[in-house]
C-alpha cells in the first residue's frame, strides 16, 4: 500500500541507512510496488517511501523550484475549484499526478495543507529553515504509526516496519487487546503494540533541530460541527450541487476504473454523476451459492450503463488456501484487520488484474445516512485468562445516540478506527477511491437536518432526478422501482426478512439452530437459506474447508495466544464449533486473529 517510512535522529547515525532500507523492505508487498528514499544526514533524516506503478503519488520526491523545499507525498488529492482556477492560472501540469503539488504549496505556503482533499500523508523538508513537517488528510485514513525513543522519532505507514526495527515495541498492550476483542477495533490514537502510537487526523508536527515535534493541526472537526443548519429544501439543492460537482473528480487519471456495484443507493449515486470515459468497467463480490442481490442488480445497471461488468467471486480453490490469505490479512493490515478479511486479499488480488484504481461507494450509509460501526461483543467468562479479564471488564459500549455530534463521531473516529484495516487491505492491491469522504460532501453534511439523514431518502431522489433509469428496479432496502406503494412496501419487508435471517443463520446462528443445520448438512443447507443477501459463510466454512487450519493454528502446543486466551476454553469452542454442535464464529475468529498477530507482527 501507498506509505511512508522514516527515522529523524537529533544525532546523525550509520544505523539510519540500514535501518531505513529494513523499513521500507517490510512495507514492499507486491511486485508491482515503486520505492524511494531521501536523506539528509545534516537534519539527521533518512526518509523512504512505497507507492503502487503508475499511481497518482509514483514521482517522488517533488523539488521546489528553488531546490530548498522537499515533498514527499503518498496517497491521492482530488482538487477542488480553487486548486483547479490556481493549475488554470500557474499552467502547471495538471491534477493527474502529484507533480503540482510542491508548486502549489510554494504559491500558497501552508494554506497548501487546507486545500488537499483525499486519503494520504506526507512529509515536508524546508532546507532553508531546516523543518520537518510530517502530515496527514483529515480523517486520519492515511495512518501514521510513530516510535519515539530517547534521541530519536520513528514513523511509519505501516506498524510493521516499526517493530522491524524496535524489538521492544514487539509486545501487545493488554488493554488495547480488550478493545480490540470488545469493539473489534484499538480506540484513540493508540495500537496493538507497546510504545507504538498513532499521528492524529489532520496533523501538522513539526521538527526543527530536535526529536520532539511541534505539535499542531490544520483543521479542527469544531469548524465543520458548529456550522449552522440548513432548512431541508435548501439542503437538498446543495446536496445535488455538490455531488454533482465533486463525484468527477474520483474518475480523473489515465488508468483504468473500476466502479464496485451493489445494489444500493451508494453505487447508483456514483454512476448517476460521474461523466462517462473509457476505461471504466464495473465488478462485484460473489460467494459459492448461486447470485446475490448486488450482483443481480449490478449486473443490470452496468448493462444500462452499457458497461462492461464482472462477478469476482471466492471459490473453493480460495478456501483450500484460505490459510496464506488469512495469514496476509492479519500482515498487511498490521492486525487491525482479521482472518476473515481474506478474501478481501483475494478479490483485490483478482481486481487489480481488470483495473489498478476501484471506484467504491464505501462510507456513503454512514456519512450520509446514519449506520453507525463499532460494535460491542460479549464473551464467555472463560475466554480470557483471569489475569486479563480486568481490561475487558473495565470498558464501556460506545454511545450510540443519534446526536448532532454523532456524524462527527462517525466520519473521525468510527471509520479511520473500525474500518481502516479492511481499507489497508484493499489498498495493499489496488487503488482505492471512496467520494463519500470528499472534504465537500462531508462539510455539507455536517449542515443537514438530523431527520434528513435519519430517513435515508436524499441518494434515492437524486438518483430519481438525475438518474432516473437507474430507478426503475428497487434496491434490497429501498423504496425505489415502477412497483406501487404497496409492493414497495410489501417488498421492503421481505428483503428485510431475508437479510436478517441470512445473517442469523451465516454469522450470529445460536447453538440449537447449529444443532438443527447439523441435521441436515448431507443436503448442504446453506445452498437453500444463503446467497441471496451475504456471500462471507464462515460459521459453515470454519467446520468444512477450513478445518485444518483452525485446529493447526489453534491445537498446536506453542500457540502464543494463550498468553491472553484461556486455552482450554479455546479449544473446547474449536472441538464444539468444528462438530457443528454449537457456533463459536467470533471466538474462533478472534484466536485466530491474535495468533496470526503474534507469530507474523511480532516475530519481525
Amino acid at each position: 500500500m501507498p506509505g511512508l517510512a522514516g527515522v529523524i535522529r537529533k544525532d546523525a547515525s550509520d544505523t539510519g541507512e540500514r535501518e531505513l532500507s529494513q523499513m521500507i523492505e517490510s512495507m514492499r508487498h507486491e511486485d508491482f510496488y515503486r520505492s524511494g528514499r531521501y536523506v539528509r544526514e545534516e537534519m539527521g533524516l533518512h526518509v523512504g517511501w512505497t507507492c503502487h506503478e503508475g499511481s497518482f503519488a509514483e514521482s517522488m520526491p517533488l523539488v521546489g523550484r528553488n531546490k530548498d523545499i522537499i515533498l514527499i507525498f503518498q496517497g491521492e488529492n482530488y482538487s477542488n475549484e480553487e486548486t483547479d482556477a490556481w493549475l488554470a492560472r500557474s499552467q502547471v501540469r495538471g491534477s493527474v499526478s502529484a507533480e503540482y503539488l510542491i508548486n502549489l504549496y510554494e504559491d500558497i505556503g501552508d494554506r497548501f495543507f487546507q486545500q488537499l482533499n483525499g486519503l494520504f500523508a506526507g512529509l515536508l523538508i524546508n532546507l532553508r529553515t531546516r523543518e520537518i513537517t510530517l502530515f496527514n488528510d483529515r480523517y486520519g485514513m492515511g495512518r501514521i504509526y510513530f516510535y519515539e525513543g530517547k534521541n530519536e522519532f520513528l514513523f511509519a505507514s505501516e506498524a510493521k516496519a516499526l517493530l522491524k526495527v524496535r524489538s521492544d515495541a514487539r509486545s501487545i498492550d493488554p488493554a488495547a487487546l480488550a478493545e480490540y476483542l470488545r469493539f473489534s477495533c484499538v480506540t484513540e490514537n493508540k495500537t496493538l503494540f507497546r510504545g507504538v502510537s498513532i499521528l492524529p487526523n489532520a496533523s501538522l508536527w513539526r521538527f526543527k533541530d530536535d526529536v520532539r515535534p511541534a505539535k499542531g493541526r490544520y483543521f479542527n472537526p469544531r469548524d465543520w460541527e458548529e456550522q449552522p443548519c440548513l432548512p431541508a429544501n435548501e439542503f437538498y439543492e446543495r446536496f445535488e450541487e455538490t455531488v454533482t460537482r465533486s463525484f468527477p473528480r474520483y474518475v480523473r487519471g489515465g488508468q483504468n476504473i473500476s466502479v464496485a456495484l451493489t445494489g444500493g443507493f451508494d453505487s447508483r449515486v456514483i454512476m448517476s454523476a460521474i461523466p462517462r470515459k473509457d476505461g471504466i468497467s464495473c465488478c462485484t463480490y460473489g460467494g459459492l451459492w448461486g447470485e446475490t442481490f448486488d450482483i443481480q442488480t449490478a449486473r443490470k445497471i452496468a448493462a444500462l450503463e452499457n458497461y462492461p461488468f464482472e462477478v469476482i467471486r471466492i471459490t473453493e480453490d480460495f478456501l483450500r488456501s484460505f490459510g496464506p490469505f488469512a495469514e496476509r490479512s492479519v500482515y498487511l493490515s498490521d492486525g487491525t484487520h482479521d482472518v476473515f478479511g481474506a478474501h478481501d486479499v483475494f478479490f483485490n488480488q483478482e481486481a487489480r488484474k481488470t483495473a489498478a484504481v476501484r471506484l467504491t461507494g464505501k462510507f456513503g450509509s454512514e456519512v450520509v445516512k446514519n449506520r453507525r460501526l463499532i460494535p460491542w461483543i460479549t464473551y464467555d467468562g472463560d475466554f480470557t485468562q483471569a489475569d486479563f479479564r480486568p481490561f475487558l471488564d473495565q470498558l464501556q459500549p460506545k454511545d450510540r445516540a443519534m446526536q448532532k455530534r454523532s456524524l462527527s463521531n462517525t466520519v473521525f473516529e468510527e471509520i479511520p478506527w473500525y474500518e481502516f484495516g479492511r481499507v489497508a487491505v484493499e489498498q495493499s492491491q489496488i487503488t482505492l477511491r471512496t467520494p463519500y469522504l470528499d472534504n465537500d460532501l462531508v462539510q455539507l453534511m455536517f449542515q443537514a437536518p438530523l431527520e434528513i439523514r435519519a430517513a435515508g431518502q436524499i441518494q434515492g431522489r437524486y438518483v430519481r432526478e438525475k438518474a432516473p433509469r437507474l430507478a426503475s428496479f428497487m434496491t434490497n432496502m429501498g423504496p425505489v422501482g415502477k412497483s406501487s406503494a404497496l409492493a414497495k412496501i410489501v417488498r421492503y419487508y421481505l428483503y428485510w426478512v431475508i437479510f436478517k435471517s441470512e445473517y442469523i443463520y451465516l454469522y450470529a446462528a445460536p447453538h440449537w439452530l447449529t444443532r438443527v443445520d447439523r441435521r441436515f448438512e448431507k443436503f448442504t443447507p446453506e445452498r437453500f437459506f444463503a446467497g441471496r443477501e451475504k456471500f462471507e459463510g464462515y460459521r459453515i466454512w470454519l467446520k468444512t474447508y477450513l478445518a485444518d487450519f483452525v485446529r493447526q493454528t489453534l491445537l498446536d502446543e506453542g500457540a502464543q495466544y494463550s498468553r491472553f486466551l484461556n486455552r482450554k476454553a479455546v479449544e473446547k469452542m474449536v472441538a464444539r464449533h468444528l462438530a457443528g454442535t454449537h457456533n463459536y464464529l467470533h471466538e474462533i475468529g478472534k484466536a485466530l486473529t491474535l495468533e496470526l498477530i503474534c507469530t507474523s507482527l511480532l516475530k519481525t
